[in-house]
């Protein structure tokens, strides 16, 4: 039963506006979070001339704060609702932790990134970099622009950025890639709002390329829409996971004349990095087969979840028979018995146009390829 009289309602929304407009916020939520470790800020108030028993009064309500969000779960005095909210105050929110990526959520929840405050100005525009993580498999950079209330932009930061370059160690990107091969590909994808984004990108270790350092200095110059030159900027990037699973099954399956082989398999609390090879056996050009090019591969867990597909690369030579592929997905939720890969092929209504045959949602519609289905236990022992 709710036993607050009017007067205690009206003075507690007196409060929860005050703590909502003073910027000791910030603080408070992530103490009343236990997500980040306290930082002790200390306000002055200016004097006023008015009756000590005022003055007095708004200083207690500002020391006392913080004691009221400390009490908020267990005296029930300010609603969950308001408690959701404070959370999710879009200047306290992690890019990585709203984006969508299971991975990134919780690399941002269990300190495995590295939270930066660098960025770079040109002709007014501003571009900054929050977050970087690396978990020896991808590496993904959060990048933002300031919001400026009333401003119609109306581009997105993602559309507004082209032409990336990237330099590890002050050496091109490219030079880690395989000799003769594909670039290493540079992907953006959205951010909590449109003045976010993210930037990733992987290596081509399992194609034949050099794998990156555990740790390095990353320098990224890029276009930005209405700016005459690039704007560049410098990030530390270094692979903080210690517990992570490798595993090389190398299983095959054979279907007409396909064969496929599940390669490695690397488990990270970030990432789900699954290499896969396909091979023609009758050594025909594999850049040629439309049925070897249009194969794609679902990965599920004992309990049948199927994962979510983040990114993946490629390889294979324009004159061979085999392909090598990287596939990156969200990770487990926790170390499955065993993991099962179904590769499918995807319909077309005009694979010359890439037309695809769609279902009642509008999604690709896809077959399954039964004789090249494995599934793998999995050894949890960490690597």
């Amino acid at each position: 039963m709710d036993t607050r009289s009017k007067l205690e309602d009206k003075e507690l929304a007196q409060i929860e506006r005050f703590i909502r407009e003073t910027p000791i916020e910030v603080d408070l939520v992530n103490r009343t979070m236990n997500k980040y470790e306290s930082k002790r800020n200390t306000q002055q108030l200016k004097s006023f001339k008015t009756r000590r028993k005022i003055r007095q009064r708004i200083m207690t309500m500002t020391v006392s704060a913080a004691m009221i969000f400390s009490l908020v779960f267990i005296t029930g005095l300010i609603s969950p609702t308001m408690a959701a909210t404070m959370k999710e105050v879009p200047i306290l929110s992690s890019i990585f932790k709203l984006a969508g990526d299971l991975g990134l959520q919780t690399a941002d929840e269990k300190g495995l990134s590295t939270k930066l405050h660098t960025s770079v100005t040109h002709e007014g525009f501003t571009l900054g970099i929050s977050e970087v993580v690396y978990d020896g498999t991808r590496v993904s950079i959060a990048i933002e622009r300031p919001h400026i209330e009333n401003e119609n932009e109306k581009e997105t930061l993602q559309e507004r950025i082209s032409d990336i370059k990237l330099f590890i160690n002050d050496v091109p990107i490219n030079s880690f890639a395989p000799e003769n091969s594909n670039s290493i590909g540079i992907m953006m994808h959205p951010g909590k709002d449109n003045d976010s984004a993210i930037i990733e990108f992987a290596d081509l270790r399992n194609q034949g390329g050099r794998p990156f350092p555990e740790q390095f200095d990353l320098t990224m110059s890029t276009t930005i829409t209405g700016i005459q030159d690039p704007l560049k900027i410098d990030i530390p990037v270094k692979n903080k996971i210690e517990d992570y699973v490798t595993l090389q099954p190398n299983v095959s399956r054979d279907y007409d004349n396909i064969r496929f082989t599940v390669k490695k398999i690397e488990l990270t609390p970030i990432t789900t990095n699954i290499t896969t090879q396909k091979v023609l056996t009758d050594n025909s050009k594999f850049s040629l087969s439309p049925l070897a090019m249009a194969i794609g591969v679902d990965i599920f867990d004992d309990q049948g979840n199927k994962l979510k597909l983040i990114s993946g690369n490629g390889w294979n030579d324009p004159n061979g028979s085999d392909q090598i592929m990287d596939y990156r997905l969200h990770p487990f939720e926790s170390i499955p018995k065993t993991i099962t890969l179904k590769p499918y092929v995807q319909l077309y209504e005009d694979y010359q146009m890439g037309i695809h045959q769609l279902d009642e949602n509008g999604e690709s519609k896809i077959q399954y390829i039964p004789e090249l289905e494995v599934t793998l236990p999995i050894n949890s022992q960490n690597n």
